[in-house]
């Protein structure tokens, strides 16, 4: 990770854990916790409904929008440090993230089919326009790379209220409604049935989703977001006798899968969002072993 700084900062490397340290890495720390803890929570929905790759989508379509935004003229490099137009490449790529959850859950509920040649469709395309839009832009591709690849260096303050209000109003959404959002999310027409609004469901949980998401993806880029809200919950499932103990261990295990990948990081001089993936990747690995171990015996 000192070697990341380095070459953002060339110079600039911290010697300890003290308060410059704290000063260097606490706002990409404080995101990374929170979002390692909130992103499982809303990938639970995605895994229920065999949609595992609409959450990468759903993260290329905030990458779009902020290229757009930066194409458009409406926001500049997030290195420049203005705050309105940063606010501006957030607005247009929560906006498109938005747009592409709530259609995706809709369309879910409506035919209850697979998306997943969409959803690989909405991949690629906004992938590769983000990237032509910004071909010939200054630091264009410069910060496309970086929500592709992922990075916490560029977490602001800013970045840890709204990571925190996502978490809360998260945790929140869970505890009070889960077992309407359960069941919405494994069979619509049950949940239907049973007096809920689906078209309200897939409305404002799309809309949650994309708002999670698209900002995670603003904040830390692609391959955090991604994995965050995913391995998490594939490595609950695998241990978990319940889908209620599916729910508080995949945010714990996402927010001590964070905890050891920065440690790792630090150590070696590694990438921390990509390390904390690592972590959870082999999280998954070391459960479905378990599981396999489990129905041997």
């Amino acid at each position: 990770m000192n070697a990341l700084l380095a070459c953002y900062a060339p110079g600039v490397v911290p010697q300890s854990y003290g308060a410059d340290y704290w000063l260097m890495f606490g706002d990409a720390i404080l995101v990374g916790l929170l979002l390692a803890t909130a992103l499982p929570l809303l990938g639970v929905v995605l895994v229920l409904r065999h949609q595992v790759f609409l959450a990468a989508a759903i993260g290329q379509s905030a990458n779009f929008g902020i290229a757009f935004a930066m194409w458009a003229g409406l926001a500049a490099h997030a290195a420049v440090g203005h705050s309105h137009e940063e606010t501006m490449a957030l607005g247009m790529g929560l906006a498109m993230a938005v747009l592409t959850a709530v259609v995706a859950m809709r369309a879910l509920s409506q035919r209850g089919s697979s998306l997943e040649a969409s959803a690989v469709w909405i991949f690629l395309f906004a992938g590769t326009g983000a990237m032509l839009l910004l071909a010939n832009a200054p630091h264009g591709l410069q910060e496309v790379q970086r929500l592709m690849l992922s990075s916490l260096l560029g977490a602001s303050p800013q970045d840890v209220y709204l990571a925190l209000l996502l978490l809360l109003g998260t945790l929140l959404a869970t505890w009070r409604w889960r077992r309407r959002l359960l069941l919405w999310a494994m069979d619509p027409g049950s949940a239907q049935a049973y007096g809920s609004s689906v078209l309200r469901l897939d409305l404002l949980v799309g809309a949650w989703l994309g708002l999670g998401l698209g900002f995670a993806m603003h904040a830390t880029g692609l391959t955090f977001t991604f994995g965050c809200a995913i391995l998490p919950v594939l490595f609950a499932r695998e241990v978990a006798r319940s889908l209620a103990m599916v729910l508080w261990l995949a945010p714990l295990a996402g927010f001590l899968s964070f905890v050891a990948g920065f440690v790792l990081a630090d150590r070696w001089d590694l990438p921390p969002g990509q390390c904390a993936v690592a972590v959870q990747g082999s999280l998954v690995l070391l459960g479905r072993l378990f599981a396999w171990a489990k129905r041997a015996n």
